[in-house]
């Protein structure tokens, strides 16, 4: 089996260390250098024996030079568009980063079996992007917003995945451990606040929805965060896709 994942949006690194407690190769992408070094380390050991690779850039549709937003705040805020991370408001810095194409990374990586995507701004770019190829992760995941929900949707149907599910982040600290194991090694995990959660085979197998249910139920959730963002439309949704 492919025992590779892209984590796409590496941020503090708790989504690369279930990865790897599950026995997979990462390849973490990060544009904030800050962020970055701390991941190194953190994970010196993993990546000493080569089952993580930390690259320091952020991911685009052109290769060169980014600029890159850091809120002052919330490290998570990170955008390469300045309107995302100064979205509260506050004056974001700015760094110019090495910029890097989901393209090149198939060419110095391979294709993942699972692509998880949280790159604040650029996710749709990523779906744009997976369209453009032949060979495509069995699994993919992206966080979802009212600004890029349609072209996710969109480009994940025109790239051949059949399946979905919606999972909702504000969960996973508190979500079962799977009855089976689906994907890499069985264990039990509790996982940390903003964490992504399962992904591809870990998912309940009876929660996959065609492509016209996961959107329906997509923007029946919107309308109630857009009602009561508090009490109706709680948490912050990830679209989970796969191939058939």
């Amino acid at each position: 089996m492919n025992d590779l994942i892209y984590d796409l949006g590496f941020h503090n690194g708790d989504d690369t260390v279930f990865y790897l407690a599950k026995g997979f190769r990462v390849i973490a992408v990060e544009a904030n250098p800050a962020l970055a070094q701390k991941g190194c380390e953190r994970f010196g050991k993993h990546m000493s024996n080569g089952r993580l690779i930390i690259l320091n850039q952020a991911i685009h549709e052109t290769k060169g030079m980014q600029k890159f937003y850091i809120h002052p705040q919330k490290s998570e805020w990170g955008s390469c568009l300045q309107e995302l991370a100064e979205s509260d408001g506050s004056k974001a810095e700015t760094l110019e980063v090495e910029s890097v194409r989901l393209t090149d990374l198939y060419q110095s990586y391979g294709v993942p079996r699972y692509l998880k995507v949280d790159v604040e701004g650029c996710d749709v770019m990523v779906a744009r992007q997976i369209s453009q190829f032949q060979e495509k992760p069995k699994f993919v995941s992206f966080e979802t917003s009212k600004r890029d929900y349609a072209g996710l949707f969109a480009y994940l149907y025109v790239s051949g995945y059949t399946r979905y599910q919606l999972i909702n982040q504000a969960n996973n600290p508190t979500r079962p451990t799977p009855t089976f194991t689906g994907e890499g090694k069985e264990i039990r995990y509790t996982f940390s606040p903003y964490s992504s959660g399962y992904f591809g085979d870990d998912l309940p197998q009876d929660k996959w929805l065609s492509y016209d249910e996961a959107l329906t139920r997509y923007i029946k959730y919107k309308e109630l965060k857009q009602i009561d963002n508090k009490e109706l439309g709680l948490g912050w949704v990830d679209l989970h896709a796969r191939l058939d």
